[in-house]
């Protein structure tokens, strides 16, 4: 109810960080870089030094790092590494090498391609977590406690060829 509390990513953000100040066995990761970087841009610079220890702590993760989630159905593999190289360049520019994702990140996309998966590996993630997945192999695969899965993402990569979902 807009009347109790405001509504918007930024106060999301704000009361984020309050409840990782209040307490420091919180950790919180967040995926979206554009809503992040327009919270940034308006922040003071003693915030911002609070968010940086934060992120140096490990107590605030960047996840996937894009500039926003793609759907597999409707991004060319271009726009992909676009939009994941502005979010990486973002994170690196403020946080450092604390700042780079260390694992891709696919909960709302309609699908996971193989091609996704190997340029995920490329980007040097250690692990995939998605969230829509077919029911049945869900079923299956909770039932037989596999829901983690190594997933071969290209024979061409090397070691980089596995991520770990």
């Amino acid at each position: 109810r807009k009347e109790i509390r405001p509504e918007g990513v930024q106060y999301i953000i704000d009361s984020l960080i309050e409840s990782l100040l209040e307490n420091p066995d919180r950790r919180f990761i967040y995926v979206e870089i554009a809503f992040f970087w327009r919270w940034w841009i308006q922040q003071t610079e003693d915030t911002q030094n609070t968010v940086k220890q934060l992120v140096n702590q490990g107590r605030l993760e960047f996840i996937s790092g894009g500039w926003s989630m793609h759907d597999e159905g409707a991004t060319h593999y271009n726009s992909i590494i676009d939009q994941h190289t502005l979010g990486a360049e973002f994170l690196r520019d403020q946080f450092g090498a604390c700042g780079r994702p260390k694992i891709g990140w696919q909960i709302d996309p309609f699908g996971h391609s193989r091609e996704v998966a190997s340029l995920f590996a490329q980007m040097g993630f250690d692990g995939l977590f998605f969230g829509k997945f077919d029911y049945q192999d869900h079923e299956q695969r909770n039932a037989t406690k596999t829901l983690e899965i190594i997933w071969k993402a290209s024979a061409n990569l090397g070691e980089y060829k596995y991520r770990y979902n």
